[in-house]
């Protein structure tokens, strides 16, 4: 057998991770040969291995081939690295050691008759499924197998030639060179593919994270473009609600005093009428029944006069409770709805609830009763703006999640708690509502996912929420069961205890 160096024929995963491969493949001279006749064995041999071939015979096939004097190219290629089976399973067993321990032939010479054991057909075919690079040329001297019934058995392919017996000595090396070089081109040309694949991969990995930068980018901005037109209707409905605030305090501050001096002034004057009273009384049992307290005493009871003191009475209790609702809200929109300051500041949370509750009553009043728990909080530094706004769209949320569970006219319940949590402060508001779905529950705080009605919610509320509480350096986290209700709770970290709180006056909330 030959003694060329076949090299390494597979490309190294180190070489396959650079941009392309630098290098051709080195060829591939290793020729597996399958007869069960010796002597074939030996006549490829001396065809194929110049060591057994006369240097005047050698010089003949040469000039034949190549004229007077063979390129050095062709030279190099005299030569091949022979291996014998002369079964057709040896034959696969070979081939398959030869993968496994890269150096795989390039080409098999394969006899067509190897009795007893596998034909060259059934050879060829398992031959071909082993090694995908691997061609086979099959020797024939019968017509066993016509070339039609090999065709239709190895299928459309290029990588089995027939070669009859008794074969030329020049035909022989002409199917070799050529074969190998085949063999070559095509291991070059799946690198250069794997190659290319690979730098497509990578090219699509490039795109792909330029899409997702590109993606959060136009997420992050289109959730500040968001933030942004909150603040600026935010700051549009303060300076209204500040305007209003002002306009209606005045003629309310009237209402109040003149109410004031309406009821001092009925009491005054129920004390007078009290005396008259008493005194047509005293009149008529002196004097005997008279014209004049008989009418008095016909007009009292014309007019219900007890009746018509406890109403009066009634009535400005009402009318002093009214006013001071009015005063409430006013107050609470105000502080509410005014643009929140630029830095942090100090606000007790249970006041930023009280407000919410107040300015929210409209959206809730209708489907669900509050109750309020709120314990004794540590100032917290925040935007109180801000955390009024999540707290507003959480009581929201809970009063529509309410609606939506449709009780047949029967009122919900919202239950907002607050209480000192470590070194912060935890909020939160559960209803009795719809409960939130668990396909769902990973998108809620997702922007511009809502599962309302158009003009109902935008997908905005929560996402701004989160937005907000993670700014502060908080946490906004649920609990859900569909059909039983959802708890949204707030953390927020408090402040510095030992600062002042801002001086702003607390409206009476009673009746929230």
């Amino acid at each position: 057998m030959g003694t060329t160096d076949t090299g390494n024929f597979e490309q190294t995963s180190a070489e396959r991770s650079g941009v392309l491969f630098s290098g051709p493949i080195q060829p591939n001279r290793r020729i597996l040969l399958v007869d069960d006749n010796e002597n074939i064995h030996e006549d490829f041999r001396r065809v194929l291995d110049p060591r057994m071939v006369g240097d005047e015979e050698l010089t003949v096939l040469t000039q034949a081939l190549f004229g007077d004097r063979p390129p050095a190219a062709v030279e190099a290629a005299q030569g091949y690295e022979l291996d014998s089976a002369f079964q057709g399973q040896e034959a696969l067993a070979k081939v398959e050691t030869a993968l496994a321990t890269n150096k795989p032939y390039a080409l098999a010479f394969v006899d067509v008759r190897m009795p007893p054991g596998w034909d060259g057909v059934k050879t060829t075919t398992e031959l071909l499924r082993t090694d995908p690079h691997m061609s086979v040329v099959i020797c024939s001297a019968y017509s066993d197998h016509s070339f039609e019934d090999m065709a239709k058995a190895f299928g459309d392919t290029d990588r089995v030639l027939i070669l009859k017996k008794p074969f030329d000595t020049i035909e022989v090396r002409q199917l070799a060179h050529a074969l190998q070089r085949r063999w070559q081109l095509s291991k070059q040309a799946e690198l250069k593919v794997d190659e290319l694949e690979s730098l497509v991969d990578r090219k699509t990995r490039t795109l792909e994270q330029a899409n997702e930068a590109l993606r959060a980018e136009a997420a992050a901005r289109n959730r500040a473009e968001a933030e942004l037109r909150l603040k600026q209707k935010l700051e549009s409905v303060g300076q209204l609600a500040a305007g209003l605030a002002h306009e209606i305090n005045t003629p309310m501050q009237y209402i109040l005093d003149n109410l004031t001096f309406l009821r001092d002034a009925y009491g005054d004057l129920r004390t007078l009428l009290d005396a008259y009273r008493k005194a047509v009384v005293a009149i008529d049992g002196e004097l005997g029944q008279t014209t004049l307290a008989a009418e008095i005493q016909g007009v009292e009871r014309a007019i219900k006069l007890e009746q018509l003191a406890e109403d009066l009475t009634r009535a400005f209790e009402e009318t002093f409770d009214g006013v001071r609702r009015v005063t409430e809200i006013v107050v609470s929109m105000k502080e509410f709805a005014l643009a929140d300051e630029n830095d942090k500041t100090l606000h007790d949370l249970n006041k930023i609830i009280r407000n919410t509750l107040t300015v929210a009553r409209n959206e809730y009043k209708y489907v669900a009763e509050v109750e309020t728990d709120l314990g004794e909080l540590p100032p917290v530094s925040c935007h109180g703006g801000d955390v009024g706004q999540v707290l507003l769209s959480l009581v929201v949320n809970a009063a529509q999640a309410i609606a939506d569970a449709a009780r047949r006219g029967e009122l919900g319940k919202i239950v907002v708690t607050s209480r000192a949590d470590g070194d912060g402060v935890l909020i939160s508001i559960t209803d009795n509502g719809v409960g939130i779905a668990d396909e769902i529950r990973d998108r809620i705080f997702d922007p511009f996912f809502t599962t309302k009605e158009v003009g109902r919610g935008r997908g905005q509320g929560l996402t701004i929420a989160r937005t907000v509480v993670d700014k502060h350096g908080g946490e906004l986290t649920f609990d859900s069961r569909v059909g039983e209700g959802t708890t949204f709770y707030l953390r927020l970290p408090a402040g510095d205890s030992s600062a002042e709180l801002p001086r702003v006056p607390v409206p009476d909330t009673r009746g929230v």
